[in-house]
């Protein structure tokens, strides 16, 4: 199963604009590094999405290897790229993403935008934003 698990506001507390310059200005929400971990542990494939450019993926890795979350890949945007164009590339099974309350709500996150015949294939997962993942259910 293939999974696309949106990094901050979901897995991470990011604190602005530390986040841009330092791993200290993320933290892991609640058990996200073993609840990710776990699903990753159990084979399924863990697509770690991220708010950075690919210009910047390099820091997104040392803050991804500084906390030990395990993953399949990390994602980061091309300079053009849309949120919902990546999740159309990968096509997960489930995506795992925060409500996006900071910025307008649910017509930010990343599902609403994906083609309608790849939309429902993907089961979507929306936690509230900074409130963590440790009480998802994955069948």
């Amino acid at each position: 199963m293939r999974m696309m698990i949106f990094i901050e506001g979901t897995t991470f507390y990011t604190k602005f604009p530390l986040y841009l310059f330092t791993k200290h200005g993320y933290k892991p929400i609640g058990n996200a590094v073993n609840t990710v971990n776990a699903l990753y542990d159990k084979e399924h494939g863990i697509y770690l999405c991220s708010y950075v450019r690919r210009s910047r993926y390099k820091f997104i890795k040392s803050i991804i290897d500084f906390y030990g979350m395990k993953y399949t890949e990390i994602l980061c945007r091309e300079k053009s790229e849309q949120y919902s164009e990546i999740v159309e590339r990968i096509k997960p099974d489930i995506l795992i993403e925060d409500d996006c309350a900071s910025i307008g709500g649910l017509k930010n996150c990343c599902i609403t935008n994906v083609k309608e015949e790849i939309k429902l294939k993907i089961k979507s997962v929306i936690v509230p934003e900074f409130g963590g993942i440790d009480d998802i259910k994955i069948d």
